[in-house]
């Protein structure tokens, strides 16, 4: 059964599709013959965001292209309910897909922003007929070597005769800032980021440009070495002078980038 609600006053619409509530918002439309039917850009944004942050970018990237754009709310953040029984981010991308198909959406330019940039790889390693190009902005996927993470970690293991509820403190401390910040949501965080993308990489046949803040103190940009590694056909631009947000802090710039790949 799907219900279908217009949120007059964000200008998003939410739908219900086998149990999961969505919000998105949908930005204009095939309007030149290189926009075919079925065929558009979804932007997915990163965690504890909502997809509000990109629609100045996907009302100018509709212009600049032709096609329709859909801006999520992933699901748990924005507008969007909290899945149940997610047990790892391929479960939770294939509520992703499944939506897309409600949508009717053939093929997808796919662009992902730290989170949405996990979804848009296994998206684009398993689903590869459904995605036309992947743009993956600061992109999770590839964990970065924390020395406190492994350090707490092995001493959590290390010492199993320290009550369950202490062990699981130490775990915690390791854990990263989007897991404190979001205790509503640290089941899924778990679920979802606990598997490497390595793997996946390599299974990517799409054209996929990477872009990335030259300051990201999250996902730095060291980590382009490995995806460039296991993405040779991939490319690569930098947005200089930047963090983890080049969407939001040189704007310009980082559209132009987007356009060259959207046209």
């Amino acid at each position: 059964m799907l219900a279908h609600i217009n949120l007059y006053n964000q200008g998003m619409t939410q739908v219900a599709v086998k149990g999961q509530i969505w919000s998105y918002q949908e930005i204009g439309g095939p309007a030149t013959p290189k926009a075919k039917a079925g065929e558009a850009i979804i932007i997915l944004h990163g965690w504890g965001r909502s997809g509000n942050e990109w629609l100045r970018m996907a009302k100018d990237l509709s212009d600049w292209s032709g096609r329709k754009v859909y801006v999520l709310d992933l699901p748990g953040f924005g507008g969007s309910s909290t899945p149940r029984l997610v047990k790892s981010i391929y479960d939770y991308s294939q509520l992703v897909v499944e939506f897309c198909k409600y949508l009717g959406l053939a093929k997808v330019i796919v662009i992902g922003h730290s989170l949405g940039g996990r979804v848009g790889i296994v998206m684009a390693s398993h689903y590869s007929f459904m995605v036309e190009k992947l743009i993956l902005v600061d992109p999770a996927g590839v964990k970065p070597k924390s020395i406190r993470r492994v350090l707490m970690r092995v001493l959590a293991k290390l010492f199993g005769w320290v009550p369950k509820s202490l062990r699981r403190k130490i775990a915690d401390y390791a854990m990263d800032e989007d897991y404190h910040n979001s205790p509503a949501l640290q089941e899924m965080y778990l679920a979802i980021v606990k598997h490497d993308l390595r793997g996946e990489l390599s299974a990517i046949v799409c054209m996929t440009q990477l872009v990335w803040g030259e300051q990201d103190q999250i996902l730095p940009l060291s980590l382009t070495k490995v995806y460039r590694k296991l993405l040779p056909q991939s490319r690569l631009r930098v947005v200089w002078g930047v963090g983890h947000d080049p969407h939001l802090t040189k704007y310009e710039q980082t559209l132009a980038i987007l356009q060259e790949v959207c046209e």
